[in-house]
């Protein structure tokens, strides 16, 4: 702290500071509707790819927010079926959301999956923020955009068009307003026709002095959008997500369905007597095993650990078939075939 003279005190060096805005904050582009005009937010908008890394200029991440009912720690923890990875997340949830138990299908609700695409955008014009205005920032926005900017790059009629290019690109209008408790993004669309990037109001040329001060005007921006990108989970970050698990699902049954697919259907009690492992979920910490299959089930749910904890080794799988809704048992392939 600096020194300061005792006869002159400085008021405002003794007032505590209060950082309303962190680093991260700063780089980011937050349309709300609250501080928008009448309650919607309406602002021109380019995107532009990254210079770091041009191939990663839109980056896509399923993951989900986990809730430790014990612990009561909260975090996320990125889905690995964002790379076609066998995710034990997914396929609990669908497990729980396909059961026949109302308190198996509440709980699914905790194993979730959320979506999110990043990407860089120029500012062009914003009356709610002029202070913004050609800058380069992040901006993060959910599958309604990303299917705006998929119907450009893949048109079902017309001339495909590719948002991202810095000549050739068009700019994007947008208008977020609330719908209920959501931000809503029907009313955005891209606008004019393809143009080269503008740089303090004079539209770029294809040649080597404009592309030298693009590349300058790119480079001062944000540089971390790759940080967005999906991660393997680490040591510490299964060991946190099988905590949750083992929290959330004492008993390990559905568990064990999902590890030992059909071959542990004949185990299984049947419907008719079908117990929810949510029953103890208030006090996960007292539940035990069903007398008679104690070193059973002990062993099963070690097993799944073992296997769950392989995530970040598992192999790709990129199908995308919809789950079956019949709530029977499925072998694991059957269950990674929905990745």
């Amino acid at each position: 702290m600096e020194n300061l003279d005792i006869f002159n005190l400085n008021a405002d060096s003794l007032v505590t500071k209060v950082n309303l805005k962190t680093e991260k904050d700063l780089e980011f582009y937050k349309p709300y509707p609250e501080t928008g005009k009448d309650g919607v937010y309406k602002s021109l908008i380019r995107f532009v790819p990254n210079p770091v890394d041009p191939a990663k200029s839109k980056i896509h991440k399923y993951y989900v927010y986990l809730n430790d009912p014990v612990s009561g720690e909260s975090f996320s923890a990125d889905c690995p079926s964002t790379v076609g990875k066998k995710s034990i997340l997914k396929d609990l949830f669908w497990k729980l959301k396909n059961s026949h138990s109302a308190a198996d299908q509440e709980l699914a609700k905790s194993f979730s999956r959320k979506e999110d695409f990043y990407a860089l955008i120029q500012i062009v014009q914003d009356k709610n923020s002029p202070e913004s205005e050609g800058k380069i920032m992040i901006f993060k926005f959910g599958k309604k955009l990303n299917d705006m900017i998929e119907a450009q790059l893949k048109p079902e009629y017309g001339d495909a068009s590719n948002p991202f290019d810095l000549f050739n690109g068009r700019e994007f209008a947008l208008q977020v307003r609330k719908v209920g408790e959501w931000n809503n993004y029907d009313l955005c669309s891209f606008v004019g026709n393809p143009s080269p990037i503008k740089l303090e109001g004079i539209p770029m040329q294809r040649n080597a002095e404009d592309m030298k001060k693009i590349t300058e005007y790119l480079n001062d921006g944000p540089k971390n959008l790759s940080s967005f990108d999906y991660k393997d989970w680490d040591d510490n970050t299964t060991q946190r997500v099988m905590s949750v698990i083992r929290n959330s699902i004492p008993d390990g049954r559905l568990v064990n369905e999902v590890i030992g697919g059909v071959a542990s259907a004949s185990s299984m009690p049947s419907n008719n007597s079908y117990s929810s492992p949510v029953q103890s979920y208030t006090q996960p910490q007292s539940a035990t095993p069903s007398q008679g299959n104690t070193n059973e089930q002990i062993s099963d749910f070690n097993s799944f650990y073992t296997e769950a904890s392989n995530t970040k080794t598992s192999s790709d799988n990129t199908g995308d078939s919809t789950p079956s809704s019949s709530g029977g048992i499925s072998s694991l392939d059957d269950l990674y075939a929905d990745l």
